[in-house]
């Protein structure tokens, strides 16, 4: 017997502004989701302990979408002719009608990633016979119920739709494309990825062509390696190398983020050549540290700044140097300016050229 529960109300793109949540079963006491846009959610609850045989379904409740009624269909342990171990998922149409459509279903991580994304198009959607489009061998059950995949969000397995119907895709309601939110899509979708890089006992795919055109340094890292003998990076902390691997495909990385993990980022793009992500994180460490410099710190910020190559940061770091001379020239880390004689020029010369324009005024 199919057991649903409609506890919230559904649309999907390009009708809405944000993204809307049709639930299966009862969720988990601490269960929450993460907000994306312009498509609907779909949370099978309880996934592990859903009682369906091979062959036999659960749908979710219906949501609207260009004017059309839709549902996804779940067999948790395959459909009949699914491949042992696989589940197969399925887009139904409840209107008796028959329309062109576009859609994507992608299987999502609780951390709100991409884990699967399948996407199809279909000049004559059926609705005859219940049938329905979607992927006989969509994923294995053992990748989803395994604790270290991050897939289930206590005990929730869920499913965004993105549905364009033929009929509503007006040309005034078809948004600009976006490559950063193509990029995204595919991030760490296993039927793509061609190398791996393990961080400690984390593990994060990409593409060798993608890398190639976004960080060529790390891409030559990548070269010799693929998804079955990972690259070892042992210098970079898994977060901090996920966020730069996050941003490599277009997503952007939180403003509460930066304030804790500024300099850790700018070491990481630093040392592997991400020229981009480097420039915005040693954008968000002057900032950060700007309110910090002491005595006792400038003079290191400023030969990190100098090995570094990070201009806004050399510039803070000896602005600072120089209003403060006599306090760092009497400090026990002016001596390490030793280490760089011609930082001491520059420190000295800044020193009289800010002098000189002090008499001038």
């Amino acid at each position: 017997m199919l057991a649903w529960q409609i506890l919230a109300g559904a649309g999907c793109w390009p009708l809405m502004s944000a993204v809307a949540d049709v639930h299966v079963g009862k969720a988990g006491v601490s269960w929450c989701s993460p907000v994306l846009e312009e498509r609907t959610r779909v949370h099978f609850h309880n996934f592990a302990d859903l009682q369906q045989k091979k062959g036999e379904r659960i749908r979710s409740s219906t949501f609207t979408c260009g004017g059309h009624e839709w549902d996804l269909r779940l067999y948790p342990r395959g459909d009949r002719d699914a491949k042992e171990g696989m589940i197969s998922i399925f887009l139904g149409i409840d209107s008796a009608s028959k329309i062109g459509v576009d859609f994507d279903i992608m299987l999502k991580k609780k951390t709100g990633d991409n884990i699967r994304v399948k996407s199809a198009t279909k000049d004559e959607f059926p609705w005859q016979n219940n049938a329905g489009w979607g992927w006989r061998d969509y994923v294995s059950r053992d990748k989803i119920v395994d604790a270290s995949n991050n897939v289930l969000n206590n005990g929730t397995l869920t499913f965004e739709v993105r549905i364009r119907p033929e009929n509503y895709c007006r040309r005034d309601a078809i948004p600009k494309p976006s490559f950063a939110d193509d990029l995204s899509r595919i991030y760490q979708d296993d039927d793509t990825v061609d190398v791996a890089f393990k961080v400690e006992m984390d593990v994060f795919h990409a593409h060798k062509a993608i890398l190639k055109a976004r960080v060529p340094e790390l891409a030559e890292l990548a070269e010799p390696y693929d998804t079955e003998n990972p690259i070892p990076i042992k210098d970079v902390e898994p977060e901090i190398f996920e966020s730069m691997l996050k941003h490599v495909y277009g997503k952007d990385i939180d403003e509460s983020y930066w304030g804790e993990h500024a300099k850790k980022i700018l070491d990481a793009s630093g040392k592997y050549g991400f020229t981009q992500l480097k420039s915005e994180a040693e954008t968000w460490h002057v900032k950060n540290i700007k309110q910090n410099l002491t005595v006792d710190n400038a003079v290191d910020e400023l030969l990190y700044a100098d090995g570094m190559n990070c201009p806004l940061l050399k510039k803070a770091s000896m602005d600072f140097i120089v209003e403060h001379g006599e306090e760092v020239i009497d400090s026990d880390s002016y001596e390490k300016l030793d280490k760089s004689p011609e930082l001491r020029k520059d420190f000295v010369k800044a020193a009289f050229s800010s002098k000189k324009r002090k008499l001038a005024e």
